[in-house]
């Protein structure tokens, strides 16, 4: 690997000294920033952040070299300074996984170390060419300015947000609790990749505020930036937005706070948006509701596996409750619905998956379009196969546009423009046969048909400048992007010179054929070379022919052979070369203005884009639901106020039950309102607990983004949040413990569930001591139970749980079965316990733990050590609850003691006076006799006495 890349040249040892000279002079950096040096053709690290670049791209050490640097910079520098070089491809991946995944900031330098570049997780505008790639998600940068305590308990969060691939701003006010809940569940909704904050951090009032502000923001996986406090000013900041919008704007910005309109200055200085004159006046100003959208929580993201957690990730076998076989290629939601073929719809889909409706009336018309899309089979492939996938990605063609654009970016939105009104006489077609009162043909219409028939004819005009001035008949004979000489005498004129000339250099090409007695098309090549112009080329050993001619000119010598001219030749070579640089300017003028012109058509092709991105997703959908390994159903939705009824039939894991070998096991699951609305779930380890709860939270979830459900039948109540606390996990490396992690997540879901919600808990309480686990578990499951009553999936260890069902009528108990083929075996081994992943009402009063360790084959001696533990454990718990069941008191326990004192001694002179001493044994049948009478004695005292340090000691002995 590391042949390949280039070395790190200067010209002189100077140059050298000079270049790590001022990389020792920089400012210091933050340790979650890479600082690149742009070398022309490729591209240098220097220091630690070569060191990160070598571990994290190379994945070895080897690519390291050292920097040779005088004694003075490396005193300054007090360690050995390493570099690497890397290409432009290897540059592409380096930046995704600094920008995309690890959230680190990134600054590009020139040979001087002068600022050219800089980007950041959610400002990548800077090296969007260089990265070049099509993007999964729009990349969201949020500010935040806030107000601690402005209402008693209470938060306000003035918020702003600016999607500068879709080029929308937006603004809202976020009244949020101590837990910052509303916080989280905005920034899921919105996928926000970085995050602005004012640095307050030496101020006391609100650094504690901060710092819980900045744990929610890292646990949504988004990046935290501190700016200045004074960024955050709302002064002047209509009139930028008014630049940046359109006049109208100043009317609709009176229904927006000072604090959103302050953190809203701040993203527009972070990204300098007004120094771009080409950003003036193309933004849109959006409005965002928390409640439009369900809420999600970080914790949801994970539970659910919504989205892969890396790119090669599969499903754990601990979630597979019914694997036989390998894992499979699909591991999250996201990855089972992408079906789309455009890259609009990948990140529509995206946008859908954090962003589930809640009205149930929007929900429905998804519904109604993906049950037309699944009747409509042929038109369904059609569309998928033929059309779709010519689709381009507009948004990233007119950012090129913006930038550099080329004749064969307007070529590509010229092919895009023609596709779309075959698209709408598709639909056209099939909905003629659709009875003109069925209310899914107006759907359809008002959906897809309408939208795209209303921009075709603006388009029209594009097409026809095109036409115009694009010579597409040498695009589709020799891929060409030129300009129609007839669009411009002055360009005719030039052309028509350069193919005289061209004729010329071809005739000349093949007199010297004929004179060197080659053939001119496999021996005698005719080429245009970088440096010597149109020429022609021999190998060496044909090159020999050359030396008895003179009027040839050799040019240069390189490994293919000899390149050579003729005086004639070159002045032509010369005369061309000039034309051909006149030619390509004059070309380049035009293909500007043929730019700026297509530019104004941004907004139509945005809106087409939308449009067909909406279609692709929803076709998407119907493919999933059709070739599913049994095709999903239609859900009955029940809205928000309505009858609270969620009952699923038959269902499913979408994602365990597309893995290869095997077969699902499918469930029933009813939760009503006033009846059933806490389930807790007991039952043995890989039973299938943990994948029960789960599946009903991902297929509320796909009913409510618009998908069909795995399910036999299925009624579900639409839900404002699905909050979970599944699994934990340390974050040591920011002193966070398992279970302080377990209390924040709960603590969260605390403070934003409401009676429409959906709560779903695993394990909750295994963080710390199985006392204060079980008493969290069961006075968190009881507030939940009794004061919010919502629905909740509670699966559990403790068995003890289960008793709350009697205390609160809407708890039920529910139970994974397993078979034990010998009931009476005090242990039982692998063969004698079949999981059969069933779920019934009902009480499981076993877990199966040391069972699940056998399966995965632990030592046999472990295993036996872990069953005589556990037989210790239970004698012990059995006795302790014997013994608690009479536990004395203090005083009772002192006066027992008297008792048996006297007792004893009352026995010891017994003894003395039938004439035994100490040095006298009695003999064994004498020695059963006395304990005898002093046991009778014992329980004749019992009898008399209500001492229960007395009663415990005579049950013991007797």
């Amino acid at each position: 690997m590391s042949s390949s890349r280039p070395e790190l040249k200067f010209s002189d040892l100077s140059e050298e000294r000079g270049f790590y000279k001022r990389f020792a002079n920089l400012p210091e950096k933050p340790s979650q920033t890479i600082r690149i040096v742009d070398k022309g053709e490729y591209y240098t690290v220097v220091g630690e952040d070569a060191l990160f670049v070598a571990d994290s791209v190379y994945h070895t050490s080897s690519v390291l070299k050292d920097c040779r640097i005088d004694p003075g910079t490396a005193k300054q520098i007090k360690e050995p300074l390493k570099y690497v070089t890397i290409s432009p491809q290897v540059l592409s991946g380096l930046l995704k996984t600094c920008l995309l995944e690890q959230g680190y900031k990134v600054e590009i330098y020139d040979k001087s170390w002068k600022l050219l570049r800089s980007a950041s997780p959610g400002n990548i505008e800077q090296v969007d060419d260089l990265l070049n790639i099509s993007l999964e998600s729009s990349i969201v940068l949020a500010s935040i300015k806030f107000q601690a305590n402005a209402q008693e308990g209470n938060c306000v969060l003035g918020v702003s947000f600016i999607d500068s691939n879709s080029h929308k701003i937006g603004m809202l006010d976020i009244v949020d609790n101590e837990v910052f809940s509303n916080l989280e569940s905005f920034l899921i909704q919105m996928g926000v990749k970085e995050c602005l904050l004012p640095d307050q951090r030496s101020n006391d009032n609100v650094a504690n505020e901060l710092k819980k502000m900045v744990g929610v923001i890292d646990r949504c996986g988004c990046v935290a930036t501190f700016v200045k406090n004074s960024e955050f000013s709302h002064k002047d900041v209509e009139q930028d937005l008014v630049k940046l919008i359109g006049d109208e704007l100043s009317m609709s910005l009176q229904k927006f706070s000072n604090l959103a309109l302050g953190s809203c200055n701040a993203l527009l200085g972070y990204l300098q948006l007004l120094n771009d004159s080409s950003q003036l006046g193309t933004y849109e100003l959006i409005e965002h509701s928390l409640t439009e959208f369900m809420k999600l929580d970080a914790s949801a993201l994970r539970a659910l596996n919504i989205f892969p957690s890396n790119p090669n990730s599969t499903i754990s076998p601990s979630t597979n409750h019914s694997v036989a076989g390998g894992g499979g290629k699909i591991s999250s939601i996201f990855q089972l619905l992408n079906k789309c073929k455009t890259n609009a719809g990948v990140r529509l889909l995206n946008e859908w998956l954090k962003q589930p409706l809640t009205d149930v009336r929007e929900i429905e018309k998804r519904h109604d379009l993906v049950d037309f899309l699944i009747d409509q089979l042929e038109l369904r492939q059609i569309l998928h196969n033929d059309y779709l996938p010519l689709v381009p990605d507009v948004r990233r063609l007119t950012k090129k546009l913006n930038k550099n654009g080329k004749l064969e970016d307007i070529l590509k939105i010229y092919q895009f423009s023609k596709k779309v009104p075959e698209i709408s006489h598709l639909l056209d077609e099939y909905l003629s046969n659709i009875e003109e009162t069925a209310p899914i043909k107006k759907l359809v219409k008002d959906t897809w048909y309408e939208p795209l028939n209303s921009h075709i004819i603006p388009l029209r005009k594009f097409e026809e400048m095109v036409e115009t001035t694009v010579d597409l008949d040498a695009y589709e004979d020799t891929n060409e992007f030129m300009i129609k000489i007839e669009f411009n005498e002055e360009l005719a004129r030039i052309r028509g010179e350069l193919d005289d000339l061209k004729d010329n250099i071809r005739s000349i090409h093949l007199d010297a054929a004929d004179d060197l007695g080659f053939d001119p098309e496999k021996k005698l090549k005719l080429e245009n070379h970088h440096i010597h112009g149109w020429c022609m080329r021999l190998t060496r050993n044909d090159a020999k022919a050359l030396r008895q001619q003179k009027k040839y000119i050799e040019l240069s010598t390189v490994k293919a052979g000899i390149f050579f001219s003729t005086k004639e030749l070159k002045q032509i070579a010369e005369q061309t070369a000039l034309l051909q640089k006149e030619y390509d300017k004059l070309q380049s003028d035009l293909v500007r203005e043929i730019v700026q012109i297509t530019l104004t058509y941004t907004p139509v092709l945005e809106k087409l884009s939308i449009v067909l991105a909406n279609l692709d997703v929803l076709c998407s959908f119907a493919h999933v639901s059709s070739y599913a390994p049994i095709p999903y159903v239609r859900p009955q939705m029940h809205g928000l106020g309505t009858h609270r009824k969620t009952e699923l039939i038959g269902s499913r894991h979408p994602v365990l039950e597309m893995l290869d070998d095997v077969t699902f096991i499918s469930n029933d699951v009813k939760m009503e309102k006033g009846e059933s609305e806490f389930l807790i779930i007991t039952g043995p380890n890989m039973g299938g607990k943990s994948t029960y709860i789960r599946q009903v939270g991902v297929i509320s979830l796909l009913a409510q983004i618009g998908c069909f459900v795995p399910c036999d039948n299925a009624e579900i109540a639409v839900m404002d949040a699905i909050l979970c606390r599944v699994g934990a996990g340390d974050s040591q490396l920011k002193g966070v413990s398992t279970f302080m992690v377990e209390m924040l997540e709960t603590a969260s879901i605390l403070k934003n569930a409401t009676e429409n919600s959906l709560i779903i808990v695993d394990e909750l309480g295994r963080g710390t001591s199985t006392y204060d686990g079980f008493g969290l578990a069961w006075s968190i499951s009881e507030h939940i139970a009794s004061k919010i009553h919502c629905f909740a999936l509670f699966a559990t260890h403790f068995h003890e749980l289960t008793s709350l069902a009697d205390q609160i009528p809407t708890v039920k108990n529910m139970h994974v079965i397993a078979h034990i083929q010998d009931v009476d075996k005090v242990s039982h081994s692998a063969d004698d316990i079949t999981l059969l992943y069933k779920v019934e009402p009902g009480i499981s009063d076993q877990s199966f733990g040391i069972h699940v360790a056998e399966v995965v084959q632990f030592p046999r001696k472990i295993v036996a050590m872990a069953k005589r533990k556990a037989n210790e454990l239970e004698e012990l718990k059995e006795a302790t609850d014997s013994t608690k069941k009479h536990k004395a008191s203090a005083s009772e326990i002192a006066e027992g003691t008297k008792v048996l004192k006297t007792l004893l001694k009352d026995w010891a002179q017994q003894i003395r006076s039938e004439g035994l001493d100490s040095s006298e044994m009695l003999t064994e049948e004498a020695s059963q006799v006395k304990i005898a009478q002093i046991l009778n004695q014992l329980s004749e005292t019992t009898n008399v006495t209500d001492n229960k340090f007395v009663k415990e000691i005579s049950e013991l002995l007797l």
